[in-house]
């Protein structure tokens, strides 16, 4: 699937709005071709303030047209609507009392168009989106969450492992000072930590939530073929309200997974996520064990603690329609935050190839 940027249309649905007062401002932005990193970078530029001062609630895909809302402290909204940059238009801004968090985010709603696809599929397609709507979609994240050479979440795992020999032969950026750590490797492997952590702390959390996102993509392939049935010992989720709690009785809390009210989930391992029992539990501490890896692991990782968490194994997917445009076929629908459309459009692909 490939598609230009325009094909690909993302806005988010924010959890809440500003309130118009406050010493942070709130921004909306719409991006081509950036991601959300450097459509910061470009941003902290023009304002001279620090890219970390920035706040946004979700990352967007660099190869699509996205709408998302950043934050920044003691920048009025007037200097905000002044400016001026190609690729990236400043739709709003208004004050707030804090600063946008990751997570602030109720979910995005998706325009795509599909080009490639004949029309006579479009009854086919709706209802395929329908029953995606009722039994959901496996909840994968996508290939974006493991960068540009599908190699981020190998990083993670060396920093997990403190593998450092095979994380300075991943790592080839500006920011991190490469020739000093192939000399403490050489030297001094004990000071190697303190290296690390001069990579900047947004990049080493991307390396080490690809890892978690790899080992959570593992056990649901284990899984895939009943990403609705519920196990005793599993943890479910509530997707009202992304709640967990322990089925202690599969048979009695499965019609709620029928209705789509609960669902199973995935571990996104760390020292706080909440553990199932019984063959669950033994499926993932075997994965774990497999990747040379113990829960306690994932405390402090390179200067970063990783609490973790559970992730529903499928993805509530509300269709909106689709229809024939002078393009081809354009789909609409939302997901909830943190789910992936690209694993959406593989699994229709998929169906409509088979």
């Amino acid at each position: 699937m490939r598609f230009e940027p325009e094909d690909f249309i993302v806005e988010e649905i924010p959890l809440y709005e500003p309130t118009g007062v406050g010493t942070h401002t709130f921004f909306a932005i719409r991006k081509r071709g950036l991601t959300t990193f450097e459509a910061i970078k470009h941003i902290a530029g023009v304002l001279t303030v620090n890219p970390n001062d920035i706040g946004y609630a979700g990352l967007k895909d660099k190869h699509a047209l996205t709408t998302q809302v950043l934050s920044v402290h003691g920048i009025t909204p007037e200097r905000i609507l002044k400016i001026d940059l190609s690729d990236i238009e400043i739709l709003w801004a208004s004050g707030h009392g804090h600063k946008l968090r990751v997570g602030h985010l109720r979910g995005n709603r998706f325009e795509i168009i599909l080009r490639d696809i004949p029309l006579i599929h479009i009854p086919i397609i709706k209802d395929r989106m329908l029953r995606f709507q009722s039994e959901g979609v496996p909840n994968r994240f996508g290939d974006q969450r493991f960068g540009n050479k599908q190699d981020t979440h190998l990083i993670g795992k060396a920093l997990v492992k403190k593998d450092w020999k095979t994380l300075v032969n991943y790592i080839r950026t500006d920011s991190f000072p490469i020739k000093a750590g192939e000399r403490l490797l050489q030297d001094d492997p004990d000071k190697m930590e303190k290296v690390i952590r001069s990579i900047p702390h947004r990049m080493r959390r991307l390396y080490l939530s690809a890892y978690q996102a790899y080992l959570f993509n593992r056990i649901l392939d284990m899984r895939l073929q009943n990403l609705g049935r519920l196990c005793d010992g599993d943890v479910a989720i509530k997707h009202i309200n992304n709640a967990p709690f322990l089925v202690k009785d599969a048979s009695k809390e499965q019609s709620r997974a029928d209705t789509f009210e609960i669902s199973p989930s995935g571990p996104i391992f760390g020292y706080k996520m909440r553990q199932p029992v019984g063959k669950i539990q033994e499926m993932e501490d075997s994965l774990l064990k497999s990747e040379g890896l113990r829960h306690d692991a994932f405390r402090k990782v390179a200067g970063i603690r990783l609490a973790g968490t559970r992730r529903p194994l499928r993805m509530k997917l509300e269709f909106h329609k689709v229809e024939k445009v002078d393009e081809g076929i354009r789909l609409y629908f939302s997901l909830p935050v943190g789910c992936y459309a690209t694993v959406v459009l593989s699994e229709l692909y998929n169906y409509l190839d088979g």
